[in-house]
């Protein structure tokens, strides 16, 4: 069974091993200082791991966004997606997608709004909500790269309902988004809360299962009861 989860120290040797994997499927065999380097990123860089009982077959990694493409000083927010990698035999199912949706999730809690990626296969990221910033770069293969940028959004977790459902104002105390009736009231009153992406100011609007309720940075999803 595959299991994704934040990384541990204990990871990391079977997070190279994934890289490595990953490169000989395409034919490469990086050096020696190529692998170091590697190593050092992933002991120091945001990770996220796929991992099949014992053995890590993906990982994602993020490091914070600096100016100029990495020369410049960091951009307070900007999280760089530095890599991405799954294991030949565990390709094309999906795992790639929900690593980088992990690592998102993992960024938003560390404080990062934003993520950007160089890619020569901006067809994946963009099935993962990125969007091309119009910046492209010629590699020394004759390769293309392209430059891509997301807004991040709160990870969205399920609260469970009676099975003739909530109103939104008992719904914010119940998820601990307010503490107070009259908290939750103040808030809506001033435009910050969304449904579905929508604001709404209507304290007994009556949820669905389903909805997605966003407020002061988090994301709630109703689940009636069967």
């Amino acid at each position: 069974m595959l299991e994704l989860r934040i990384a541990q120290p204990d990871d990391h040797l079977g997070a190279v091993a994934a890289w490595r994997a990953a490169q000989a499927g395409r034919g490469l065999r990086p050096s020696a200082a190529r692998v170091a380097r590697v190593e050092e990123k992933v002991a120091g860089g945001l990770l996220i791991v796929a991992a099949e009982e014992t053995e890590v077959v993906g990982m994602a990694l993020g490091e914070p966004g600096r100016a100029q493409d990495g020369a410049g000083d960091p951009e307070p927010g900007l999280l760089h997606l530095a890599m991405v990698f799954v294991a030949p035999p565990v390709q094309r199912q999906g795992i790639g997608a929900a690593l980088v949706e992990g690592l998102a999730d993992l960024a938003w809690e560390q404080g990062y709004r934003s993520v950007s990626v160089w890619s020569r296969t901006p067809e994946f990221y963009e099935a993962c909500g990125f969007e091309p910033s119009g910046r492209t770069q010629a590699l020394a293969d004759g390769s293309l790269a392209v430059h891509l940028f997301a807004e991040l959004e709160p990870p969205v977790r399920e609260v469970v309902v009676r099975s003739e459902g909530i109103r939104l104002g008992q719904l914010l105390k119940l998820a601990e988004l307010v503490e107070t009736g009259s908290e939750g009231k103040e808030l809506l009153a001033a435009g910050a809360v969304e449904v579905n992406g929508e604001t709404e100011l209507r304290r007994g609007r009556q949820l669905v299962d389903g909805d997605v309720v966003t407020a002061r940075d988090q994301a709630v999803r109703v689940v009636l009861e069967s």
